[in-house]
């Protein structure tokens, strides 16, 4: 299975502080945040969410998202991926993903496109308890 990196998001519980850092210091370019019409429950405000593009794709890189405590029931899941930070893996295959991960017992929270144009969505956790998402197309 093809899979690449698609981003990092890291929890900031203050997105303005975090993004000055990573613009001002590490020289990142912030980037505009993209929302598709399906969108589910994503705060957009520049004080709960930031983009800093690497340039290989829409919305690959790094994210800032400040925590939500109702994220997840919002959106209908069961993993909260603002809260913690996480790591997403792009998939071409993302219902292989899912047999894998059923296959397994792995529980795992899906969307539809809700918050990235054009992809779907997987939350879960590792065994050591770290969040995962793995994103594929629609």
């Amino acid at each position: 299975m093809h899979w690449s990196i698609h981003h990092v998001n890291l929890q900031a519980h203050d997105v303005r502080r975090a993004a000055a850092f990573y613009r001002d210091v590490l020289g990142l370019q912030q980037g505009t945040w993209q929302f598709p019409a399906s969108r589910g429950y994503l705060p957009g405000d520049p004080d709960r969410l930031a983009l800093f593009g690497d340039g290989r794709e829409s919305h690959t890189g790094l994210h800032l998202i400040a925590p939500d405590e109702s994220f997840a029931e919002r959106n209908g899941m069961i993993h909260n991926p603002s809260i913690g930070g996480h790591y997403a893996i792009h998939v071409d295959d993302l219902e292989a993903v899912k047999a894998r991960l059923r296959a397994a017992g792995v529980p795992f929270s899906e969307t539809g496109e809700f918050a990235i144009p054009g992809l779907r969505h997987l939350y879960f956790t590792d065994p050591e308890g770290n969040l995962v998402e793995v994103n594929g197309p629609v």
